[in-house]
């Protein structure tokens, strides 16, 4: 909760001086009770020997009133519901408890004796040893600390269903719109040219169903507008079978079989839902312990993993690496302090799963690309199963008209050699001109990092396919493509600079005729990476496929080096292209980038760069520039830079960009001697729900509406440029399914005269959700009261404040004192220290002084407490 600051004192501070004049003007009373399991007070020296029940009252935490109220469930420090829970007295003259079932336990994982007491408060602590229930009433959180060896045993970072937010019925609309006006000199007509493009994501969420649409319209000078519905389909996650079906138009995984767009129907399972210790591919770790022993893991000098395991055999399942190859370093400290340690080698491959676990797809429907002419209906299921022994069996058939496929496949783990898989494929495939053929392929995939050498083959892939084989890509291009007994081939001429004149993107199609179709005969892909000294690293990078029927082939070669000096950042890149269709390039690029503040310490948000480079289809080009950011969460980010190309000769550029709450604005200009040119780009998003319509910066798939009534230009903590509108709501345009997402307001942004009690939350939200946060805000004032009774006491030490709302908005300190926050004038509060109607008064709170500058923390003033009537 902030506060302002009026003197050198805050309320703050004030409250947590109350509360230690509290506690610590019992201690000396109490330290012949420390052997007791409570804290016992001794009474009598605050107001006589009657006054028991409400120091009672204090000392148990009876802070709420009897009734329901939402609350955040935590087991040992992690939170694993949310709903709503029924406070009440068990029996008379004892505090306020929240009530949980012995079955609400066993949901969460405690292990409860067989004989259990069905009872509605069921006594966690009384039937296991160690066990305690807590609770606090301001941030509404009960805390549940159970001893590990009376759980459940769940992998390392799973999260219960029942905390999952399957989020509003809400839609919205993602809008990315640019725009290009061109006017060149060189070209023969003189003319100018524009171009625009409009991208709309829509969505609509209907409990747990997702409906989606993507769609664009582009334009361009003498071009008719064309507007294009790319996409709709409609989604569901099946939380029990770790599953997500999908309705409409999609695309297909690419483990088994190469991915491929569909419309239909597709049912698979999802590793969202799975946690982090659970995902992609990891050994379990066996070991053997002499005593109870804590485990520890290491990889690459950190602490991954750590947990205790009792005497005897142990095997780990749940261990997240922080890379996916390289050693485990294991070490077993036993309970004498005895060390044993071992290494475990491992490397994975993209179709490796962990031990235990299952992967599949099934998907019915028709292929749909977006171009072809022919759609074929196909069915198509894989599977695939993590085993013993580090080993990772997969297989899939694929049944389309025209056309047949199957494949095997084995992941295996081979520790200090790596990770290797290898699949066959088989098809049969019927063509357009009546033949049949049928073919083998062959993949290997490989990985392997090799620490003591800061070296990582992150993929080195091998395929070879015989001349009768044919994806299922190439089957339906072999018909799509057939003409009067010719196959038309089409590629963009990248030698083609004809600009400016309409429709230039199309002017560049080209179309050849072959005798034969060409389908793929064998690819290589290899990926590396090389730590140098520091924090230097080489890179390569190569992929290159050729075809039978034709001596052509696609390659891409990649190799670069980057490095620092201090915070001078340097690198270099080198490309080579080629394209079986004739095309070729090959460049060699210089960068550096020098902050200011190499040179002064002030000047940190701005840098210079320098960028140099050859190619063959551009020769010799460079440039120089400034760029930087401002603005508080460097929401504006500009630059200049100025270069010279063999095409263009000098060109000058600037551009500069600005990120508000409701999107995002980006502009350029550049010229030359043969152009010059003017951009527009605005991002953003519309959500449209219950409370109205709110503007937002560009939305991701799953995202989280904020509600913080009262609370305007109050910023979002990690979201730039995100404050909470006029009508008390903002958006957080991304969050992560299936995990913890902490939605938290700034709190140096609350001013005066409004209250947040509780300024961060956690929301896990399901796949595509669109979660909603809601802030409690209190407007008004706060004040330190000192208040007395008509006969000049003072209420007793203790009470409970409570609002016309029946929440607890305080407690009486020494003397009558009371510190309260977002009151109102003329506000009741009702002061409560027992359960007769005599052990009560009321304040009411007089006509205030408006919150300025100058009146900034809290109000000092004295009420009187009048007690109700009797009669």
């Amino acid at each position: 909760m902030a506060r302002k600051k009026i003197t050198t004192s805050t309320p703050g501070y004030l409250a947590r001086l109350i509360n230690c004049i509290i506690y610590f003007s019992a201690v000396p009373f109490s330290f012949s009770h420390l052997a007791m399991a409570e804290e016992q007070f001794n009474t009598s020296f605050i107001h006589g020997d009657d006054n028991v029940a409400q120091v009672t009252a204090l000392d148990s935490g009876d802070d709420i009133l009897p009734g329901k109220y939402p609350f955040d469930i935590y087991l040992n420090g992690q939170r694993i519901d949310h709903r709503d829970i029924e406070f009440k007295k068990v029996a008379k003259d004892t505090p306020v408890v929240p009530c949980l079932m012995a079955q609400d336990y066993q949901d969460y994982g405690v292990k409860l004796p067989d004989d259990l007491t069905m009872t509605q408060c069921y006594a966690l602590s009384q039937q296991i040893s160690g066990a305690k229930l807590s609770y606090d009433a301001a941030i509404q959180r009960i805390d549940l600390d159970v001893p590990q060896v009376f759980l459940v045993l769940r992998p390392q970072g799973a999260i219960p269903p029942k905390v999952y937010d399957r989020g509003i019925n809400a839609g919205f609309v993602n809008y990315n719109f640019s725009g290009n006006h061109n006017r060149y000199s060189n070209t023969q007509n003189g003319k100018t040219a524009d171009y625009y493009f409009l991208g709309l994501n829509s969505g609509l969420n209907l409990g747990d169903w997702r409906l989606r649409n993507n769609s664009a319209m582009n334009q361009q000078s003498g071009v008719r507008a064309h507007w294009n519905n790319i996409s709709s389909w409609a989604e569901t996650d099946i939380v029990p079978l770790r599953s997500r079906l999908v309705i409409g138009q999609s695309s297909t995984h690419k483990e088994v079989f190469d991915s491929i767009q569909f419309r239909g129907v597709q049912l698979s399972s999802s590793n969202d839902m799975l946690p982090e210790s659970q995902r992609g591919y990891a050994p379990v770790v066996r070991g053997v312990a002499s005593s109870n022993a804590r485990v520890e893991i290491r990889q690459n000098g950190y602490t991954i993993y750590s947990t205790n395991v009792p005497p005897g055999p142990f095997a780990l399942t749940d261990i997240f690496p922080s890379t996916l190859s390289g050693n485990l370093d294991v070490m077993v400290i036993e309970a004498n302090g005895a060390i044993s340690s071992f290494v475990v080698p491992f490397s994975s491959v993209p179709n490796m799963l962990r031990e235990g676990l299952w992967n599949y797809q099934l998907t019915v429907g028709k292929y749909h690309d977006g171009s072809s002419r022919y759609q074929p209906k196909f069915m198509q299921g894989t599977l695939s199963h993590g085993m013993t022994f580090d080993v990772t069996p997969y297989g899939g058939v694929l049944v389309a008209e025209n056309y047949r496929s199957a494949v095997v496949g084995l992941g295996k783990n081979l520790g200090n050699w790596g990770a290797l898989s290898f699949d066959m494929s088989y098809s049969d495939t019927h063509l357009v001109n009546g033949d049949d053929k049928q073919g083998e392929s062959f993949r290997f995939l490989y990985s392997k990092s090799l620490n003591d050498w800061g070296t990582e083959f992150q993929i080195a892939g091998y395929r070879y396919s015989t001349s009768g084989y044919y994806d299922f890509t190439d089957a339906v291009a072999e018909r799509d493509r057939y003409e009067d007994g010719y196959y038309h081939n089409s590629y963009y001429d990248e030698n083609d600079r004809n600009l400016g004149v309409p429709d230039w993107a199309e002017s560049r199609r080209r179309t050849y005729y072959t005798h034969r179709f060409r389908n793929k005969r064998q690819r290589v892909e290899l990926s590396v990476n090389q730590r140098i000294a520091g924090s230097s690293t080489l890179y390569a990078n190569l992929s290159n496929q050729s075809y039978w029927g034709g001596s052509g082939e696609d390659r891409s070669v990649q190799v670069g080096f980057n490095s620092s000096y201090k915070n001078i950042s340097y690198g270099v890149f080198y490309q080579d292209n080629r394209s079986n269709y004739g095309y070729e390039d090959h460049s060699v690029n210089l960068i550096v980038s020098i902050p200011f503040s190499f040179f002064s310490k002030d000047s940190s948000d701005m840098s210079a760069s320098f960028n140099a480079g050859h190619s063959k289809q551009s020769g010799n080009t460079y440039s120089a520039g400034l760029n930087g950011t401002a603005l508080d969460d460097n929401r504006l980010n500009y630059s200049v830079q100025s270069g010279h190309d063999r095409h263009s000769g000098q060109i000058t550029s600037a551009n500069i960009g600005y990120q508000s709450s409701i999107g995002t604005v980006n502009a350029g200009y550049s010229y030359s001697n043969g152009y010059q040119q003017s951009s527009l780009r605005v991002t953003g998003g519309i959500v449209a729900h219950a409370g109205g319509v709110t503007l937002t910066q560009p939305l991701q798939n799953s995202f989280v509406l904020v509600e913080a009534k009262d609370a305007k230009g109050v910023r979002l903590e990690n979201q730039p440029g995100v404050a909470i509108d006029r009508f008390g709501y903002a958006v957080m345009t991304s969050a992560s399914p299936y995990r913890h997402n902490r939605v938290a307001l700034r709190t140096e942004d609350i001013g005066n005269g409004l209250d947040i009690p509780m300024a961060a939350r956690d929301v896990v939200p399901t796949y595509g959700a669109i979660a909603r946060v809601k802030f409690e805000t209190h407007t008004g004032q706060s004040l330190l009261v000192h208040s007395k009774m008509a006969d000049g006491s003072v209420p007793p030490i203790g009470a409970n404040v409570f609002n016309a709302d029946g929440k607890n908005n305080g407690i009486v300190g020494t003397n009558g004192d009371i510190y309260i926050s977002g009151v109102l004038a003329w506000d009741h509060l009702l002061v409560k220290w027992g359960s007769d109607i005599g052990e009560s008064c009321s304040l009411l709170v007089p006509d205030l002084q408006p919150a300025t500058k100058q009146l900034m923390g809290y109000q000092e003033l004295s009420l009187s407490c009048v007690k109700p009537y009797k009669e």
